[in-house]
């Protein structure tokens, strides 16, 4: 009897919570502007079309691909050094290394809040950030392992 009781009663309740949904005001439906742009559901034609407009412009040299948003392995032999554009990140991974900075400014080091001026030793594991692409960068004493994200390039400087 009791189980009759309660499935009675959440017959009940789905019962009211169906005609509450189904008669509020915020179920209808305005078919009047169904079909705008201004519309925020899209359809998956939309969707596709939209896609294939991106790819389009993208093979016709219209849209150029950003830089990566990921570090990357580089590796940097002895006596070469790795220049970074405008806030190119690097993280000294193995060897050895100091800064190379040709200007009264150094390089940024996010792990100790410091500045690093040229031929500062570049300590392992410590992020670092070229603030500009003024030739600034890090020369490697030994065979160098980096991890940098953003535009770089590899020179010998005497």
């Amino acid at each position: 009897m009791k189980k009759n009781r309660k499935i009675l009663y959440i017959a009940g309740l789905c019962g009211a919570l169906a005609v509450g949904v189904f008669a509020s005001p915020f179920a209808q439906v305005n078919t009047a502007n169904a079909v705008t742009q201004n519309d925020p559901l899209v359809s998956q034609s939309y969707v596709h079309l939209a896609i294939q407009q991106a790819l389009q412009s993208l093979e016709n040299g219209q849209v150029q691909p950003s830089r990566a948003a990921v570090f990357v392995p580089v590796f940097v032999p002895i006596g070469s050094t790795i220049l970074g554009d405008y806030g190119t990140e690097i993280i000294l991974r193995a060897g050895i290394a100091t800064a190379h900075v040709p200007t009264a400014e150094g390089l940024a080091n996010i792990t100790t809040e410091a500045d690093l001026p040229h031929n500062e030793l570049i300590e392992r594991n410590h992020m670092l950030i070229i603030p500009r692409a003024d030739g600034r960068g890090i020369r490697a004493h030994s065979d160098a392992w980096f991890l940098v994200k953003g535009d770089y390039q590899i020179v010998s400087i005497p």
